[in-house]
């Protein structure tokens, strides 16, 4: 051991000589050790052992799950690259770029918008990389069909770089989509001044015209069916006005419109000068209906159910007595407003009731109650009246 109290004006001959001991002392130390091959320390855990590899960036074989907890060395690694006490504004712009496009190339346009949007809250002076992070930012809103998003980024882009050819293609490409013709004209326009032979430019802004004239023509078709509709819809509340036909609410077309299932898009309509409704025909002994799609106001009630219960037809499902014949059935409507029955008669047509004044047109569909003469069940309904 060495003494470091020892006198200091000591010889330097005796110093030098003391040293050079020692050190031969050391090496035949060291030489007298036994000879012995490294090995690295055991586990007694070998799995242990391989997670610990694979958690390690040189020996990782996949990437980690989006959400999941990095490991220690990874997750230094990350805060050491993205610490802004170590990075400039445009390194980090940078970074975020990078794991932008990588993230894109894997289709996870979602998860490359969120790292090119970090880039950008960098706020770097490089006006091309923020350029560059619009633009790929907008290819990432465009393949999630998010068009108007990309468009917008496509405009910040070019006010950063105005030649940013591949900005202007995306911005005529949302444009397309997006129907806005003469906007995505004027970028093709604005990215042909730069390149004259851009082919796709030119087979976008061919397309934008086409699509613009097939646009106006079925435009012009449909203001024209529009305005016969609106012609046919005034020539049909005219009849019914001029027949007197009371109808519930307003004389309107939205009054007229069917609310029964099977009634749906098949409303009053003319035929010529006849009116054409549809008709319920209800029988309430069996809670069950018919539906006449078409019956025209100059037939009779007759007409319609000898069709439904003629001796040419089928007895229905529900008429298991087959009672319901036509030489035996009594038709009635209701007069809401002093809520009794009235009979119509089987030779009666369709527009003598409906100028009834006792009669209303509810829902746009006339309805009719069909019971079976000399019933008990038509004695009973009707003493309800």
């Amino acid at each position: 051991m060495i003494d470091k109290t020892g006198d200091m004006n000591q010889p330097k001959e005796e110093i030098e000589t003391l040293a050079q001991r020692l050190d031969r002392e050391l090496d035949e130390y060291i030489d007298s050790l036994p000879s012995k091959p490294y090995r690295p320390p055991e586990t007694s855990d070998p799995e242990r052992l391989l997670k610990e590899m694979e958690e390690h960036p040189i020996f990782m074989t996949k990437q980690p799950e989006e959400g999941e907890s990095l490991p220690p060395f990874l997750e230094g690694i990350q805060q050491l690259r993205y610490d802004t006490s170590e990075n400039t504004p445009e390194e980090l712009a940078t970074t975020y770029k990078e794991n932008g496009n990588y993230k894109f190339k894997l289709k996870k346009y979602r998860n490359a918008i969120t790292e090119y949007t970090e880039g950008l809250k960098q706020k770097c002076e490089d006006a091309e990389l923020n350029a560059i992070l619009y633009a790929n930012r907008a290819a990432s809103h465009f393949y999630l069909g998010n068009y108007r998003s990309s468009l917008s980024d496509c405009q910040e882009a070019v006010k950063l770089k105005k030649d940013y050819k591949k900005a202007i293609l995306r911005a005529a490409q949302c444009c397309q989509k997006l129907s806005r013709f003469e906007e995505g004209n004027e970028w093709c326009d604005r990215g042909l001044t730069l390149d004259r032979t851009d082919e796709q430019l030119i087979q976008i802004r061919a397309q934008l015209a086409k699509e613009k004239s097939i646009k106006d023509r079925d435009r012009r078709k449909a203001d024209i069916a529009e305005r016969k509709l609106q012609a046919s819809h005034k020539t049909i509340l005219a009849a019914i006005k001029n027949r007197g036909i009371q109808v519930h609410g307003d004389l309107s077309m939205e009054s007229l419109e069917p609310c029964h299932p099977a009634a749906i898009n098949k409303g009053v309509h003319l035929e010529g000068e006849t009116l054409v409704w549809p008709v319920l025909f209800m029988y309430p002994e069996y809670g069950e209906t018919d539906f006449i799609a078409e019956f025209h106001e100059n037939t009779t009630f007759q007409d319609h159910l000898q069709v439904i219960f003629g001796p040419e037809s089928e007895p229905a499902p529900w008429d298991a007595e087959k009672k319901y014949t036509v030489d035996k059935l009594r038709v009635y409507f209701e007069d809401r407003k002093t809520n009794t029955l009235l009979h119509v008669p089987l030779i009666k047509r369709l527009n003598e009731i409906l100028t009834n004044q006792r009669y209303c047109v509810i829902a746009g569909t006339p309805g009719f109650i069909v019971l079976v003469e000399g019933s008990k069940f038509q004695e009973e309904f009707v003493k309800k009246y």
